[in-house]
């Protein structure tokens, strides 16, 4: 071996030895070795650790959906002439919210009214000629075929006087296409089209709602549904609110969506304003209870990653090391779950 490759071997055998250090927290500022310290560097306060029944819970996502909610879309094709709403308003049930042309569809109106009115006329002469020729067939001065025959040009002008009449309905129904009103009260959610814009049926062209009926949707997994029932009050968080408010269970949809196995269940927020649908939320579903150690969260010390706290152990006022979990707020204070490191009967005193 030359010298090269000696001097190689040594820098990588050097540099493997530093990494081996390092991740063995070499590097890192370590806690003293000493634990035993004065009685009067803790405070008399403390308490003794006891089993306490702990509530577990999951959470789940939903969104917030309008139960009454509309999307109103053209049913002709015609140029938007004007709307009068934006994104945002509030309207009434039966304000106009959109009108198209109708310059066509008025004409048409027109025309059928004036047909009608031809055709009332006709179905007027042709029953005062059945009746004439009536009166002559019973004098005898009229053969009795000619009342046939008055009688059927009667019937044949009341047939399009009825087609007349349902051509003008048709009409009228086709101009009331080209004005849009709001079908409920509600909000705007949505502006799809404006003036100018060429309509075509079955073309979006508003999205209404009634905040009055938002509600949040979450799916919950089976598992958890065995824990609910209609009438249930949950907590919610609302991420966009940054609050937490509680929710009642009023629908519990009875079928699972196959591909994840969840049931729908829309909960009411007790919450004031400023909810809008698509909103997201975590619903948190209680599933039993479990025991374990808690203490106040400002008695846990940190420094760096490691936790710990002071107990009263058989040599004193002395510090351990703990693995913590969830916290908790109970009363008003922040508690803490010690994983590892304490035990119940221990005694815990504040820093």
């Amino acid at each position: 071996m030359n010298r090269k490759s000696i001097i190689s071997f040594s820098v990588a055998a050097v540099g493997l030895m530093v990494v081996f250090i390092w991740l063995a927290g070499g590097f890192t500022a370590k806690l003293p070795s000493q634990t035993k310290i004065e009685p009067s560097v803790a405070a008399e306060v403390g308490a003794q650790m006891t089993w306490t029944t702990i509530p577990q819970s999951r959470s789940f996502s939903g969104s917030m959906q309008a139960r009454q909610q509309a999307n109103l879309s053209a049913r002709i094709t015609a140029r938007v002439a004007d709307v009068l709403v934006d994104a945002g308003d509030v309207v009434e049930a039966g304000d106009v919210l959109l009108r198209l042309e109708s310059d066509d569809l008025s004409s048409r109106v027109r025309q059928q009214e004036q047909s009608l009115a031809a055709a009332q006329a006709r179905v007027n002469e042709a029953r005062l000629n059945f009746q004439r020729s009536e009166q002559l067939v019973n004098q005898g001065l009229l053969p009795e075929a000619r009342l046939d025959e008055a009688r059927a040009q009667r019937d044949s002008v009341e047939a399009e006087f009825n087609r007349a009449r349902e051509a003008l309905s048709e009409a009228r129904t086709s101009e009331g296409f080209s004005v849009i009103v709001a079908p409920f009260s509600g909000v705007i959610s949505r502006r799809v089209v404006f003036t100018g814009d060429t309509a075509t049926p079955g073309m979006q062209l508003l999205s209404l709602y009634d905040p009055t009926t938002l509600r949040l949707e979450a799916s919950i997994s089976e598992s958890a549904l065995a824990r609910l029932s209609i009438g249930d009050e949950l907590m919610v968080r609302l991420d966009a609110l940054q609050q937490d408010v509680r929710g009642q269970v009023v629908e519990i949809e009875p079928a699972a969506d196959a591909a994840t196995r969840s049931f729908t269940v829309r909960l009411v927020l007790d919450a004031q304003g400023n909810l809008y649908p698509g909103m997201y939320g975590q619903v948190t579903v209680p599933v039993g209870e479990r025991q374990g150690l808690l203490v106040p969260q400002h008695w846990v010390e940190q420094q760096g990653q490691i936790h710990f706290v002071w107990i009263n152990g058989e040599q004193g006022i002395e510090r351990r090391i703990v693995r913590l979990g969830d916290a908790f707020s109970q009363e008003g204070a922040l508690w803490v779950e010690v994983v590892a490191g304490l035990q119940a009967g221990e005694y815990v005193v504040a820093p």
